[in-house]
């Protein structure tokens, strides 16, 4: 039986991304940006889709921006940070051995 998913991450400086699950640990994770840690990661589980209908399936959290920074000429967004979702369990709060 095949598994197929993705971790969805932020580091300690608040930027957020994803990465897929099936080739790697969360321990050997990095942020894109400044190489970072996650602070905080979650499993999507893919496997049977995303959705079913209008529904989301996948467990999926839509993380919260937390600021961004604007081109002032043509409004396209240059970075932003995400706030760590609340009630979830943080990266250096899981228990060691266990992803």
């Amino acid at each position: 039986m095949s598994w197929e998913g993705y971790y969805q991450l932020i580091c300690k400086n608040k930027h957020y991304w994803t990465e897929s699950a099936e080739y790697r640990e969360v321990d050997e994770c990095r942020c894109p940006i400044c190489k970072e840690l996650p602070k905080w990661y979650h499993i999507v589980d893919i496997t049977n889709g995303s959705f079913e209908g209008e529904e989301r399936i996948d467990g999926y959290i839509e993380p919260s921006i937390a600021t961004q920074k604007k081109c002032d000429k043509c409004g396209s967004i240059l970075e932003r940070t995400y706030n760590v979702p609340r009630g979830f369990r943080k990266y250096e709060d899981r228990p060691r051995g266990v992803i």
